[in-house]
């Protein structure tokens, strides 16, 4: 297969910087910006993602496994990484580079000291205030905190949770279940505060929280989806509806033919023409993270209008019908899926039955990812995988 012949993520530096800036305007000052760049970025590439975020300036960066924060620092990644997730193995390689742990019961500190690391592990101890997913009750956060700050192989940097619908048009309301979560929180610290054990770091706040609820911005934010240029919901776009998304996924037409009316197009004979047409075959199936949940629902943009998908999506390919004339279309035309230039993403997802975080997130390994911007590197998914590099000297060994 010729390299022209593949589908393509266009990613625009210069709109992930800006979102930065947009979301930057909207902190308190010395509030830190931690960029969640799991899930290799949201589906951008966080080999190049994470470097040109902290080329912008980001403060911090977070990732939801050991192996995630490994390979920021492969990148070349200085800056501080946090691990969202528990972690039970490959501690002490996580010490060595600097990179901080959840502990989000006795049992993930426990790892920590069975791991016997030779340089004290920087800890963020997770509450559950209401997500229900990892952490401690708020009620606890003093024992957990204390049992954490005594232990000689940890140093107790943060303290966090994770708000389960800060998203919701009432989520600014103390009633809210956002509102309730809140309040444990600052519980929390308060009792932590009188304790003596509050850390330098507190954080809540995500995407939807970091953009519309400034009361929750506490000592850092977290977006994620929101530097990516998406919303985590209808009334959060409203809100702060000034991002610009960062990605957009285009495939080559790789065959042209007309059919005529009553004949069948794909898998199951899952379309039928209703007339004489002409369907166009592009590159791009659900093994590129094209939802299947699309066939014959969905659309791309091709020459600047929008076209129906028809028949099943495919493996590999999917079939557009272009209309009877044929739009002019030939070989080699780029059909847009969604982003800029294309079908909105956030509307293309609700049509699949899914959320915007998914359709970036599944965005194939055989969909080469391309950087452009007028000011940053131009470049493609990079292939060379360099040396780590050497261990953050901010962290202190036993």
């Amino acid at each position: 297969m010729r390299h022209d012949d593949a589908p393509v993520a266009l990613v625009d530096l210069g709109a992930l910087h800006r979102n930065v800036l947009r979301i930057r305007e909207r902190l308190a000052p010395g509030t830190l910006l931690l960029a969640a760049v799991k899930a290799d970025a949201y589906g951008h590439g966080a080999g190049m993602i994470a470097p040109a975020l902290q080329s912008f300036g980001v403060d911090r960066f977070g990732v939801a496994t050991a192996d995630e924060a490994l390979s920021l620092r492969v990148a070349g990644v200085t800056a501080p990484v946090l691990v969202f997730g528990v972690v039970h193995e490959r501690i002490g390689e996580l010490a060595e580079h600097d990179v901080a742990i959840t502990v989000a019961d006795e049992a993930s500190l426990r790892s920590i000291e069975a791991a016997r690391p030779t340089r004290v592990v920087r800890v963020h101890v997770k509450l559950d205030t209401g997500m229900g997913r990892l952490g401690v009750p708020a009620e606890a956060a003093v024992a957990l905190v204390r049992a954490a700050a005594t232990s000689p192989y940890t140093d107790v940097e943060g303290v966090w949770t994770h708000l389960a619908d800060s998203d919701d048009p009432n989520a600014a309301d103390a009633r809210s279940h956002t509102g309730r979560q809140l309040g444990r929180f600052e519980r929390a610290l308060t009792d932590l505060e009188r304790a003596g054990l509050r850390p330098p770091i507190a954080h809540a706040a995500n995407s939807a929280a970091a953009l519309v609820l400034p009361h929750a911005h506490h000592d850092m934010v977290r977006p994620g989806i929101a530097l990516y240029g998406h919303h985590a919901s209808p009334s959060v776009r409203a809100a702060a509806g000034d991002l610009e998304p960062v990605v957009s996924v285009r495939a080559p037409v790789t065959f042209i033919k007309r059919v005529r009316g009553g004949d069948t197009i794909g898998y199951g004979a899952s379309w039928t023409a209703a007339t004489d047409t002409v369907v166009a075959t592009v590159r791009l199936g659900y093994a590129d993270g094209y939802p299947r949940a699309l066939a014959n629902v969905g659309w791309m943009h091709l020459h600047g209008r929008e076209v129906r998908v028809v028949g099943r999506v495919c493996m590999d390919q999917l079939m557009l019908d272009v209309g009877a004339d044929g739009g002019d279309v030939a070989l080699g035309d780029t059909a847009i899926a969604f982003g800029p230039g294309g079908p909105d993403t956030e509307r293309l997802a609700e049509r699949a039955g899914t959320v915007s975080y998914e359709l970036l997130t599944r965005i194939g390994a055989r969909v080469a990812r391309r950087y452009v911007d007028a000011t940053a590197a131009v470049a493609s998914s990079p292939t060379a995988t360099p040396r780590p590099t050497p261990p953050g000297s901010s962290a202190r060994r036993r």
